[in-house]
């Protein structure tokens, strides 16, 4: 009996250790890899791929200890000067940035293609030091796993098991005899595996599941788990919504920490994750400063600020058809140097018409009415300085005998549904003033616009929807003292 009890109190001893463990003990795994590590080929990467599956077979066993994140990103290669170079990718920042204690690298596959392998295939070991000391600038605790890729069954995608034999794989070798690094063999235990790669290269998501058994076997075998050095201090994600933004535009930076005690953004001040809106008058460094128990680190952001500078003008719509004594509402629309709208400026422009079939009124810095007169194509022009702005008018003569079939005070919307414009067709204007109005089915106006033109005349009026998100909205058109409202559909796409 006594003997039970002391059982029993070992385990609870056991139970309360776990648990403690597992609440304040963290290690944060990183793997970087291609497109077998990020899953391409299976219905639900997030779920099916080898990181995703790796994670609850380490909770089974550690708990809440690990946090496995894949940086896995396809067709890259760890050649620096590779097709497309792993070195390039976003997800290499964001694996700098994410300071794993333990880091899982599986890259080889597409470094056997021709025109990697062939040309490059003597610069893979120097860049694969070279990934691993650059990681260790982030986090010189971090833990290293280099993977033997798995087999390539055939000569698919230019990929080719010959050079992964016996150039990668002897490579991968030679990196462990130099940095220390732990070896995963993913290619012998799944020599005789076809059946789990569907199309020769890529596992389903059993072969998913079998890498990464062979992980959590190499974990169990080397207790890296309880090996890992964690609890130091890291700035774990620190980026702005814009690399780029306009002087006077607004941007939101976002950053994560890990460990830190407090958090410092320009010596400010900051939660220890959050995000801030600034609006800075020129390109400003932005510096965050996590401070730990253990450490303090640091990321440093750069937000690029621009000056817009009037490049473009684009008159809407770009070219139109009408009859004679028809008018249309022109709109004008400017563009910065990287082709931004600019929407806080009017410049002085000036309106002409090029061969006279038509001409101009109402012009102001974004608008003018053009009224057709005879049968013809005209050219209006709209200029800033050299910066031109052109649409093309055809007039078509008036075909007489046949009314047209609208009354006075409606309107014709076309087409409907739309993606990018709508037209307005009024058949005959009783005033020289017209609003538009777009509301969503919640009643939020969304788009407002007033249009001008020539008293008399017949409209054929062009509004740009493409700023409008796909569905079902109403449309509301004044003018003459009457209202006008109608469904309009927005399907992208079509």
């Amino acid at each position: 009996m006594k003997r039970s009890k002391s059982f029993i109190c070992t385990v609870v001893f056991i139970a309360i250790a776990l648990l403690s463990y597992s609440q304040d003990y963290h290690v944060r795994i990183g793997i970087i890899g291609n497109s077998i590590t990020q899953g391409i080929g299976l219905s639900d990467p997030e779920t099916q791929s080898y990181p995703a599956q790796l994670a609850p077979m380490l909770q089974e066993i550690y708990g809440d200890t690990c946090i496995v994140q894949n940086f896995g990103i396809t067709t890259t290669t760890m050649l620096k000067n590779g097709d497309v170079s792993y070195w390039n990718s976003t997800q290499f920042k964001d694996c700098m940035d994410y300071a794993a204690e333990i880091c899982i690298i599986l890259l080889g596959t597409n470094d056997s293609k021709p025109q990697n392998w062939d040309v490059y295939g003597d610069e893979f070991i120097g860049d694969y030091l070279s990934m691993i000391d650059t990681l260790k600038t982030r986090n010189p605790h971090t833990k290293f796993f280099v993977g033997y890729p798995p087999p390539a069954y055939e000569v698919v995608f230019d990929i080719r098991d010959s050079v992964i034999l016996n150039g990668v794989i002897p490579a991968v070798d030679s990196v462990v005899a130099v940095t220390g690094s732990e070896l995963i063999d993913f290619y012998y235990p799944l020599l005789d595996s076809v059946i789990l790669f569907p199309d020769k290269i890529h596992p389903n998501v059993e072969g998913s599941g079998a890498m990464a058994r062979i992980i959590l076997d190499r974990f169990i075998e080397t207790d890296v788990i309880h090996e890992a050095d964690t609890g130091y201090t890291f700035v774990t994600g620190f980026d702005t919504e814009k690399n780029l933004i306009a002087f006077k535009d607004t941007v939101l930076l976002s950053w994560t920490t890990i460990n830190a005690d407090s958090v410092f953004l320009n010596g400010q001040v900051v939660p220890e994750n959050g995000n801030l809106k600034v609006s800075p008058h020129e390109t400003t460094i932005y510096t965050l400063l996590a401070a730990g128990e253990k450490n303090s680190d640091s990321l440093v952001l750069v937000q690029e600020v621009y000056y817009p500078v009037l490049s473009t003008l684009k008159i809407y719509p770009k070219s139109k058809t009408l009859y004679e004594g028809d008018s249309i509402y022109l709109q004008l629309f400017y563009y910065d140097q990287i082709q931004k709208p600019i929407h806080d400026t009017i410049y002085d422009i000036q309106w002409s018409v090029s061969n006279g079939y038509g001409y101009l009124c109402e012009e102001t810095g974004t608008s003018a009415v053009y009224v057709a007169v005879s049968e013809g194509t005209d050219t209006v022009c709209a200029e800033y300085g050299d910066i031109p702005g052109k649409s093309t008018i055809t007039i078509k003569p008036v075909v007489t005998g046949i009314e047209d079939p609208l009354p006075d005070w409606q309107v014709r919307i076309f087409p409907n549904p739309t993606d990018n414009e709508i037209n307005l067709f009024i058949a005959t204007a009783g005033t020289p003033y017209l609003k538009v109005k777009i509301f969503d089915l919640k009643g939020v106006l969304c788009k407002d616009v007033d249009f001008h033109f020539k008293e008399g005349t017949r409209q054929n009026i062009c509004l740009n929807t493409g700023d409008l998100d796909e569905g079902t909205y109403i449309i509301e058109i004044e003018y003459s003292g009457r209202l006008y409202t109608d469904k309009l559909f927005i399907k992208k796409g079509n």
